[in-house]
Formats: C-alpha cells, sequence, structure tokens
C-alpha cells in the first residue's frame, strides 16, 4: 500500500512539473517548395476568397458557413467561419508584395490572438519556397500538455492544406492578379473578367507585314482620337488589344479588330465600334518576342490544350504590354494572348 502510495505522489509531481518542460505557446511552422512563380503564390494566401477555396480547415467541409470582409484582398480583409467541427476568422494585418503576409487568427482551438505568418522566397523565376508559421498567445499552465498534441495536428494539417494548393493550381485557372506574375511562354488557365473596347475593325490577306501595318495604323488613329479629340488623359487609356475574329487559310484572309479598353461611354468617330469581350475562361500566355513570331506561341497553346483535352475557340486576341516604340530591341516585345476555352 505504502509503495502504491508513493506512484502515486510520483505521477503527481510529473504532472505538476512536466508543463515547465514544455513550450509556453502552440507553434506550428512548415516548409514547401512550389513549381510556381512567386506572385500566383503570394495571390493565393493575399486573397482570403481564393484562400479559402484550399485552407485546410475550411474547404473540406461542406456545412461550413463563411463570411467575408472587403477589400477581400490585402491588408484589411478578413473572413470568419462556423461549422459543427470549427470556427474562427482570420484578418491580414500586414501584407507586403510578394515578400510576406501577417494576420491576426481566431479560432482552430488554439485560442485568441494567435499570429499567421507566411513567407514567400523565389528560389527560380518558376518556383517558390513557402515559409508557413502559426504561434499561439501564451497559454495556461496545464494546457501546455494540449498544446504539445495540437502542434503536430496543425503541422499535418497545414501540409495537406499546401497539397491541396499546389492540385489546385495545377488544375484550375489563374486569377487576373496571378496572371501578372506569368514568365514568357508558361501557358495557364485564367478567368477573363471581361472587357469593353472602342475599336476599329480591319480586314486584311494573312500577309504578317500587312497584318502589322493595319494594326499600327488603326492604334495611332484611335490614340490621336482618343487624345487629341476626347481630351483623355494618356495615363487613363489602357493597353491595346488586338481581337482576331478569323484567320481563314483556305480564302487568305483575317479580320481581326484593334482597340482601347474603355470603362466609360465615349462618342465613337466614323468607322469605330464598340466591342466587348465576355467575362470566360481562357488559355493565356506571354509571347516574348517580335509580333511577327506570335503564331508559333498560339501553335504551343494549341499543342497543350490538345494534351491537356481542352477545347478552344477559334477567335483569340492580343494584349501588347508594352510600346514597341520604346523598346529598343524587337525580342522585348511582350504579348499577353488570349484564346477563350469552349465549354
Amino acid at each position: 500500500m505504502r509503495r502504491f502510495t508513493q506512484i502515486l505522489i510520483l505521477l503527481a509531481l510529473a504532472i505538476l512539473l512536466v508543463p515547465v518542460f514544455l513550450p509556453k505557446k502552440l507553434t506550428a511552422e512548415i516548409e514547401k517548395e512550389l513549381e510556381f512563380p512567386t506572385g500566383i503564390i503570394f495571390e493565393e494566401f493575399n486573397n482570403l476568397k481564393e484562400y479559402s477555396e484550399w485552407d485546410p480547415w475550411t474547404s473540406a467541409d461542406s456545412l461550413i458557413t463563411q463570411e467575408f470582409f472587403a477589400p477581400y484582398r490585402g491588408q484589411g480583409a478578413g473572413y470568419k467561419w462556423s461549422s459543427v467541427q470549427s470556427k474562427g476568422d482570420l484578418t491580414i494585418q500586414r501584407s507586403e508584395t510578394n515578400k510576406s503576409i501577417h494576420y491576426n487568427l481566431n479560432g482552430l482551438k488554439i485560442g485568441e490572438n494567435a499570429i499567421m505568418k507566411v513567407e514567400f522566397i523565389s528560389e527560380t523565376p518558376s518556383k517558390t519556397k513557402i515559409k508557413w508559421l502559426i504561434e499561439s498567445d501564451n497559454i495556461g499552465y496545464f494546457s501546455r500538455y494540449f498544446s504539445y498534441f495540437t502542434s503536430k495536428n496543425l503541422n499535418e494539417k497545414m501540409q495537406r492544406g499546401l497539397e491541396v494548393l499546389e492540385s489546385n493550381l495545377t488544375n484550375s485557372a489563374l486569377t487576373p492578379e496571378q496572371a501578372e506574375s506569368l514568365l514568357p511562354g508558361d501557358v495557364k488557365r485564367e478567368m477573363f473578367e471581361g472587357m469593353k473596347l472602342i475599336t476599329v475593325m480591319n480586314e486584311t490577306s494573312l500577309d504578317e507585314d500587312e497584318i502589322q501595318t493595319a494594326t499600327a495604323e488603326t492604334f495611332g488613329l484611335l490614340f490621336s482620337y482618343l487624345t487629341d479629340y476626347l481630351k483623355i488623359a494618356p495615363s487613363k487609356i489602357g493597353k491595346p488589344i488586338s481581337f482576331y475574329e478569323f484567320k481563314d487559310i483556305a480564302a487568305g484572309k483575317a479580320r481581326f479588330y484593334c482597340g482601347y479598353p474603355i470603362t466609360e461611354s465615349v462618342q465613337l468617330g466614323e468607322g469605330m465600334e464598340l466591342k466587348a469581350l465576355p467575362s470566360e475562361e481562357t488559355l493565356v500566355c506571354i509571347h516574348k518576342g517580335s509580333y511577327e513570331k506570335i503564331p508559333f506561341t498560339i501553335d504551343l497553346m494549341k499543342q497543350y490544350a490538345h494534351e491537356h483535352k481542352i477545347k478552344l475557340s477559334n477567335s483569340y486576341w492580343e494584349e501588347y504590354q508594352n510600346d514597341p516604340e520604346s523598346i529598343e530591341n524587337e525580342d522585348d516585345f511582350l504579348t499577353k494572348i488570349y484564346i477563350p476555352i469552349q465549354k
């Protein structure tokens, strides 16, 4: 009996003393490399609507309710969730583009005023290392037992979350913000948000010199009309776009519209018309090089579509990312190509 009492005393002392050696805070931290540019990964954490599509605590719960707070992305963005299994809220406190994001986190059974921090390290132009940290506020003395097991569970869930993210990025369309980080030659899916253009229609042969001459003349006419006649500041005029309705190889003809994006109603000049590009999912690629070589990039996109069983529309458009007059070498011309995906 005496020996039994001694054992109980030792166990009680162990229970009392062990928390001294356990962390005062619950900490979970993981690292992972993903084969995507930093800007694409950053937006998955910076846009909380995108984050909620793959985060390891709410995305797999079909019964969860979510509420988002404007502006949805960047500093001040936030959302809260609630379900039978979990509830909490997340707010972005500080966001440094493509570098780090700091959050305030409540929930996940780790108490209030926890912090979450994500760092983005660009290993190469197409590879990013993620450092993801969750740390609770100071926890109670005896709660430190709980923290030991919870920390391990958080690590496992964070790893699973990044695996889902990697799968989503491989198979899902990019947001417009993510697409800004595309590298030349990368072919991806993007949700195009729609756009209205003021345009002039051209019909030419398939000769690239004739097409480029018509394009340059049309953009010059439109830009002069917008700035000189309508008195629109050049800084308020968007990037020029050429929308190709068709290129008929049999007939040797092309029909395309050259124009500029507009956000308000404008008076149309002679031969001008409005053209609406609808909101739809597209296949996109950045072409780097002379405009005459754009057909090679389009062939690359069509090959990608064939390999991934994607059906493309016959029409497409080109958005010119830099001004050819300010670029000395045509090998540095950048053109973003959009081809609508048919459902």
